[in-house]
């Protein structure tokens, strides 16, 4: 048996039952990454319209991110397994049908129905996974390197999820493209139901944050009463605080992908803005790595609120000289923080709500980080628009900072791991 103190990223792969479940999420994950491409142009190929394919993305997106806590709500209030699984295979039969729609030209209206419906069915396996690294993980050093393998293996998915689909679509039709998600999420989905890892959950009173009491292992999961269902996590303010600093990184994340590109003006410029949004990315999952091998003894409050306002610094002093080798430089150096400041995120939401809540806690991180990511698209658009690349990095550092100091008095309360805990 390892020591706890010597834990490896190795020893977190070697733990009963992760290979099958870890690998069999990431298969189902990888869906997400692929998808919104072929979607892009099988609207476009039935419409003729970018405007229309773009807002069938949008809707798809939109349904996707409001709807995540409620779908995870139902996972953790029925029969997580049997909930997840048809929640994937509405998902992927609502894939199938866009496909058949790109064949047969369907209408725009039809294709944007579709494409939200979709959204609204998405299952939350990536909150699910998390909800089993720490069931599976029990060791508290274990887990932390857990969620950090998760987060990088998340984010590389989404590095190379478009160039992916990009390359599917030069050799295939969108409609044909379409049908590698619904399939990837299907089989993935599935197989990772019933994992090993991923077992019903015990049915049990409410949990509050300060229970300590473990569920009967014999009683399986099952609908659960209204006398015992656990309260919203955000009955706790310090759940608030926890929260804002993830929408703080989406902030950071979303003007980076609409001021890089606008820094960089002209076809080398897309190259070269390209490239750093790729490095932002490769250093946030060397960050995480790096940030889930350390033994940190600061509380998770401190490390949450330390790594956001790295992240908030970094990027604000992006511009303070016009030459590409700053900006460049500072982005990476930002993009080590954005894993880290997701981490500790999901390491704490799962202690807010109770054991009844736990996937739907995590999937307010997610939530949070994908408002904060829409905010500062937005945001920065209007900025630069108006004024300048240059000053949407101030512009989202000012509001990143004041988002920060708000979140700074909610989390001070002393809560079982957030506020005093080492992790």
């Amino acid at each position: 048996m390892h020591s706890s103190r010597n834990a490896r990223y190795f020893d977190v792969l070697a733990l009963p039952a992760v290979p099958l479940t870890f690998l069999s999420a990431t298969v189902g994950r990888s869906a997400y990454a692929l998808v919104f491409l072929p979607l892009l142009f099988a609207v476009q190929s039935t419409t003729g319209s970018v405007a229309v394919a773009g807002l069938a993305v949008a809707v798809c997106g939109a349904t996707a991110a409001c709807l995540a806590p409620f779908r995870a709500r139902l996972i953790d209030r029925f029969d997580r397994r049997w909930v997840l699984l048809c929640l994937a295979l509405a998902y992927g039969g609502t894939l199938i049908l866009l496909a058949l729609g790109a064949f047969g030209t369907w209408p725009g209206t039809v294709m944007t129905v579709l494409a939200g419906l979709a959204g609204a069915v998405a299952p939350p396996i990536g909150p699910a996974m998390r909800v089993a690294w720490s069931e599976m993980a029990a060791d508290p050093d274990l887990r932390r390197r857990a969620l950090s393998l998760d987060a990088v293996v998340e984010e590389m998915l989404y590095l190379v999820g478009p160039a992916v689909s990009g390359l599917l679509l030069a050799v295939w039709v969108p409609g044909a493209v379409m049908l590698v998600p619904a399939g990837l999420v299907m089989v993935g989905a599935a197989l990772f139901a019933f994992s090993p890892g991923y077992r019903p959950r015990a049915a049990a009173a409410v949990e509050t944050p300060d229970a300590t009491e473990t569920p009967d292992a014999e009683a399986l999961a099952a609908p659960v009463p209204s006398q015992q269902r656990a309260p919203s996590p955000f009955r706790d303010p310090r759940f608030l605080g926890l929260l804002l600093p993830v929408a703080v990184a989406g902030l950071i994340s979303g003007n980076l992908t609409i001021a890089l590109p606008a820094a960089f003006p002209g076809a080398e410029g897309a190259a070269t803005a390209g490239i750093a949004l790729g490095l932002f990315a490769g250093a946030s999952a060397l960050g995480g790595l790096i940030f889930g091998a350390l033994r940190l003894t600061a509380s998770s409050r401190a490390q949450l609120l330390g790594c956001s306002g790295a992240l908030v610094l970094l990027s604000s002093l992006a511009m303070v000289s016009g030459h590409p080798a700053w900006l460049i430089t500072t982005v990476i150096a930002a993009g080590l923080f954005f894993s880290p400041v997701m981490i500790v995120a999901y390491l704490a939401s799962q202690d807010f709500g109770g054991e009844l809540r736990r996937t739907e806690s995590t999937t307010w991180v997610n939530t949070a980080h994908n408002v904060g990511g829409t905010a500062g698209t937005a945001l920065a658009g209007f900025v630069i628009q108006g004024v300048g690349p240059g000053s949407s990095f101030l512009a989202i550092g000012a509001v990143s900072l004041v988002l920060l100091l708000v979140a700074a008095p909610l989390s001070r309360t002393s809560h079982p791991r957030w506020a005093s805990a080492r992790i």
